[in-house]
């Protein structure tokens, strides 16, 4: 199974290294100098925003065809061949749901949220067990569960497994139809992570709904706007940042030499190695962003929670992180969805590395230019009058820095 999503080398980048990075950096640096002398004021509506559409949402529909869906993965995974080269429940999971999820939610918004089949049968099962006040837990238990998928696909080493994909999506399943069925439907908002995922991709998205309801087409910048910062969300998106980091270390040379020598003979298994490279490039992301929070602190009214206030604005860079480390992945490994069941090879001729080098180089700048946009209309909000400008400096920094990490890794440098 192909789970390699950088370039892998440097060779591969249509133009030098270096004019990539400085590229890049420029781009976020321009955007921002253009934002602070054009976007003097608030501009940004959230909720309020849009215009309202009329459009046709088959939710009983959706419903169904999520848990004929899921059943017909959960037969092949448990009943088809054990091998990866003639099942394709890896491929479907991984590169057809998993990175599927990204531009379904921004085209049609938080469709998952109405097909999720674990929502549909948690409901059926909820009639049939009492139902308990749900936890002030925040979004902590989706940052549980999608750390436990992300430990799977990029550090267990059993990734390409039939059998383990199967357990990991049945254990998944019962576990969150369980607690959906106990705690009600608020569960799968606070605790499932592929869900969670989903929503705050669909932010983007220019379909959403409106404080009345309404569905409306609107500025995908407004749609962060509406995301609620409760206790876990800033953590989450994080956690997607910080895999995708490690996911680009892993394809590093001198990851791949350390494979192997004394650095596995320290923790003893490759998937130890593996687990600590995960904790620790998460940790690093998180440490990163809550650097630039304390810097940012002082320039803030007293009434704003600092360290979840620019956390929607973190949403188009895990977007961008996830376009540029799964495009190549989607489109070759996607292949073997199919053809695990028919036979056919897969046709690495369908992409040149240019063209993933240019998606890759792009998603990662447009990721932060955005962030950097909805940032700064933030920033006008947030920051104590006087500082509009110098406040924003620490976490411009932060979007600088973390551009040229991105394009570095991808590169395989």
């Amino acid at each position: 199974m192909i789970l390699a999503h950088g370039l892998g080398g440097r060779s591969d980048l249509p133009v030098p290294l270096w004019l990539a990075l400085n590229a890049g950096a420029a781009a976020v640096l321009v955007s921002f100098l253009a934002l602070t002398a054009l976007w003097t004021r608030p501009r940004l509506r959230g909720a309020e925003g849009g215009r309202a559409v009329r459009l046709p949402v088959p939710r009983v529909a959706l419903k169904v065809v999520g848990v004929l869906l899921l059943a017909g993965f959960l037969a092949v995974a448990w009943g088809g061949p054990s091998d990866v080269e003639h099942n394709p429940a890896p491929a479907w999971f991984y590169a057809w749901f998993w990175v599927g999820l990204v531009p379904v939610s921004l085209l049609f918004g938080p469709v998952w949220r109405l097909a999720n089949p674990l929502r549909t049968l948690a409901a059926g099962l909820g009639r049939l067990v009492p139902r308990r006040e749900l936890p002030a837990v925040g979004h902590w238990p989706a940052v549980v569960s999608l750390f436990a998928f992300l430990w799977l696909e990029l550090a267990s080493g059993f990734s390409d497994s039939v059998r383990v994909v199967a357990v990991f999506v049945t254990v998944y399943a019962v576990v969150h139809v369980v607690a959906g069925a106990v705690f009600g439907p608020g569960w799968f908002d606070r605790g499932d992570g592929f869900e969670l995922y989903s929503v705050l991709v669909a932010a983007l998205s220019p379909l959403g709904r409106r404080a009345d309801g309404a569905l409306v087409l609107r500025n995908p910048l407004d749609g962060l706007m509406t995301l609620q910062a409760r206790s876990g969300l800033t953590p989450f998106v994080l956690l997607v940042l910080g895999s995708t980091v490690f996911d680009g270390l892993t394809r590093l040379p001198v990851w791949t030499s350390a494979q192997g020598t004394s650095v596995q003979e320290l923790f003893g298994t490759s998937a130890a190695v593996g687990t600590v490279g995960l904790v620790v490039a998460v940790a690093a992301t998180a440490l990163a962003y809550a650097g630039a929070i304390r810097l940012t602190r002082p320039y803030l009214r007293r009434s704003v929670a600092a360290y979840d206030a620019f956390a929607h604005t973190l949403v188009p860079i895990m977007v961008g992180y996830t376009v540029a480390h799964y495009f190549s992945f989607a489109v070759f490994e996607g292949q073997r969805g199919w053809t695990a069941l028919s036979g056919a090879s897969v046709d690495y001729t369908l992409l040149s590395a240019g063209l993933i080098a240019a998606v890759q180089v792009g998603g990662i700048v447009l990721g932060h230019v955005l962030a950097v946009t909805s940032a700064h209309d933030r920033s006008l909000r947030d920051l104590r009058p006087g500082y509009e400008r110098v406040g924003q400096y620490p976490m411009l920094a932060l979007m600088v820095g973390c551009t040229a990490v991105g394009i570095a890794l991808v590169s395989g440098v």
